[in-house]
């Protein structure tokens, strides 16, 4: 299955760990709007 997951927030990240974990062979894709240098945010900003 393609999962795309908007957003690299708390939920988001959750969300596409969760999926990984129950099928291994689920194709994730993680869209974030922030730049893969930006240092802020919720704490763990999963950015490129």
């Amino acid at each position: 299955m393609r999962i795309n997951v908007i957003g690299g927030g708390p939920a988001g990240l959750y969300f596409a760990l969760l999926m990984k974990k129950r099928d291994p062979s689920h194709n994730i894709v993680l869209f974030e709007r922030n730049a893969p240098d930006d240092t802020f945010g919720w704490g763990v900003v999963f950015s490129g």
